[in-house]
């Protein structure tokens, strides 16, 4: 009965599960990190631009939020259809990785891919992750996504596929801030 109380108590007073300053995160990471999460951590996209039969949203929307110690945010992406809100599309997890010292977005999506890959600073506003996605069947594909900070209430994201050894450009949507309870 008491081993249970002492492993507690180490893993409260331990440096690896303190909220400490992020230390071992570059200070890039860290910024990227309260920026996903700020106000409520909600970004909105408008979808009219390719708005079809085949995806008939009007627009999507992601929510971050802070995990243990803010060091980690998760998300999740919805659509938004004549007024109402989908269930999730895609889940998000996006990390600092100490054991190789890159950033990392991992996500899971509704028909059951997976992806993973690196998120890297290019320069001080703009962002790069560039992940392989595995579906239930085995196959797999690289996708890009460059991030340009426009702001601290919105940022650009231009989508990149790799196709025939080259990446070839796709979608652009700008994401804005959502308004929240302090009206920002």
């Amino acid at each position: 009965m008491r081993l249970p109380v002492i492993l507690l108590l180490i893993c409260l007073v331990s440096p690896l599960s303190s909220a400490d300053d992020g230390v071992g995160q570059p200070e890039w990471f860290r910024q990227h990190l309260a920026y996903l999460a700020a106000g409520d951590g909600t970004w909105l996209a408008d979808n009219a631009r390719f708005k079809s039969d085949e995806e008939p949203f009007d627009a999507y929307e992601v929510t971050y939020a802070w995990g243990p110690g803010k060091h980690t945010v998760s998300g999740s992406l919805r659509a938004h259809r004549d007024g109402e809100v989908t269930g999730v599309i895609w889940e998000y997890r996006v990390f600092w990785d100490p054991a190789t010292g890159k950033g990392i977005l991992q996500q899971w999506g509704v028909g059951g891919a997976y992806g993973v890959g690196e998120t890297m600073q290019v320069d001080d506003k703009t962002l790069r992750s560039e992940q392989t996605f595995y579906g239930l069947d085995g196959s797999s594909s690289r996708i890009a996504h460059d991030w340009i900070l426009d702001g601290p209430l919105q940022h650009i994201t231009h989508s990149f596929s790799f196709e025939d050894g080259a990446w070839k450009a796709g979608r652009t949507y700008t994401w804005k801030r959502a308004p929240h309870e302090s009206g920002d």
